[in-house]
């Protein structure tokens, strides 16, 4: 139907002009994405080599040339790591002479490591491109946004509005969102919260959601969520089982950080990640920075293509993943198959090397009396399990917890399995469900 002509903000005209170029790119050939993005990883490397004394000496030591391949330059250059930027960040700066001190936004990761990383930002061009790309996954996973929204997450501002933002505003939507601190209540009164709120969308960590969707089904709840949208920490089968259960809702899956922003969505086809190949470069590295194929674990090295105030380049995100094969969806960007978690999250073998835990929130927590779960490796190489449950573990469950550290490959090292009431978690929003003790392991 033909609709009367609209005047927009500036600003939501600009996301709109954003929103329109992604989908040319989500209809582009593989090689048509490959050509755009090495011409805009070039105009990254041109950029800070000019104004970044870190970048310039790294590009240099790469054999940077403005004539040459942008691929075979990225190949050559060291990985950029957490320390690189706490220690030496105001070097790795790109600040241009006349960039108005407005345009700048320090972003923070959560300081899971204990010790966060400080980004700089172009806001003016950072936030409408995370802006842009909300809307478009909003599109592809059909949500009204006339309809109510919630959010629930650690260290939270608690606000309430008649819409999920200005641009949703200005076009016309009105569906009223809530924001609430989740350590501002207990579980049951969050539910209490969202019976009287009545979400259409529910926006938190997946463990969360788990312990709300435990919960509801144990009071008998329900309530009329059709999706809930992950925030922060992966994803495990029994939080989606749960939120099946409980709410007949999917979670879905979004892969980002603080540092560069989107990383990868959901395809709403076939459930794996797509990179976001218009903003971000994403490889999937062994220890020697050479590429895995699909289905081989790796390190996650993160390029923004859209950096300028401090351009992020090789980033080592200290996360695992591997690739998948092409999506049968038609949408050629790259697919991740899985996410495996923090490369910290990587337990050591009697000798010396490392491997990831599949079974890290997947076997274990389709256990059904297990609530929540820690591991931790000691000094030594001993594992202690912390389970959390409502009721002590049978014989037949301990038993099956010793087979999942069997079966992966850990039978010759020690495990201790401690039933507990409460686990800590500490302070931080992300919830550490393997942790290193610097210390030997002692009964009790």
């Amino acid at each position: 139907m033909l609709q009367p002509i609209r005047f927009y903000h500036p600003s939501v005209t600009q996301i709109l002009n954003l929103v329109e170029q992604l989908q040319h790119w989500q209809s582009d050939s593989i090689s048509a994405i490959s050509t755009a993005q090495q011409q805009q990883l070039m105009a990254v490397f041109a950029h800070a080599h000019r104004y970044s004394p870190a970048w310039r000496q790294r590009l240099e030591q790469a054999a940077f040339s403005p004539a040459g391949n942008a691929m075979d330059i990225l190949t050559r250059l060291p990985a950029l790591s957490r320390d690189d930027l706490q220690v030496d960040a105001a070097q790795f700066r790109a600040h241009w002479p006349d960039m108005p001190a407005r345009q700048m936004k320090i972003a923070q990761s959560s300081g899971s490591t204990g010790t966060p990383v400080r980004v700089e930002k172009d806001i003016s061009r950072y936030q409408p491109l995370y802006s842009a790309i909300s809307w478009l996954e909003t599109q592809w996973h059909q949500r009204d946004p006339n309809r109510r929204f919630a959010v629930l997450g650690t260290g939270m501002k608690p606000a309430r509005q008649k819409s999920w933002g200005n641009m949703h505003a200005a076009l016309g939507y009105h569906g009223e969102s809530e924001v609430r601190a989740a350590e501002q209540d207990s579980l049951d009164g969050h539910l209490d919260w969202l019976q009287s709120f009545q979400p259409d969308y529910l926006k938190c960590s997946p463990n969360l959601a788990g312990e709300l969707a435990d919960r509801a089904l144990q009071r008998g709840i329900t309530l009329p969520l059709k999706q809930v949208l992950s925030h922060w920490e992966r994803i495990s089968p029994r939080d989606r089982a749960l939120c099946q259960q409980a709410f007949a809702a999917p979670i879905i899956d979004r892969y980002s950080c603080e540092e560069l922003g989107w990383l990868a969505l959901e395809c709403p086809t076939h459930g794996k990640l797509h990179a976001v190949s218009p903003t971000v470069l994403l490889e999937i590295v062994d220890d020697e920075l050479k590429p895995c194929p699909p289905g081989v674990p790796g390190r996650v090295l993160a390029t923004s293509l859209q950096s300028a105030v401090m351009p992020l380049i090789r980033y080592d995100l200290g996360d695992l993943a591997q690739w998948g094969e092409p999506c049968g969806c038609g949408l050629a960007w790259p697919v991740i198959d899985k996410l495996w978690g923090r490369e910290r999250h990587m337990i050591e073998l009697s000798n010396g090397t490392r491997i990831p835990m599949p079974f890290l929130g997947d076997e274990i927590g389709r256990i059904e009396a297990v609530r929540q779960f820690q591991i931790r490796q000691y000094q030594g190489l001993d594992l202690e399990l912390l389970v959390s449950s409502d009721r002590a573990l049978t014989q037949e469950e301990l038993h099956r917890l010793q087979q999942i550290f069997t079966r992966n490959g850990l039978a010759d090292i020690s495990l201790h399995i401690r039933d507990q009431q409460q686990i800590d978690w500490g302070k931080g929003r992300k919830r550490q469900e393997f942790i290193r003790i610097d210390q030997g392991w002692q009964a009790g």
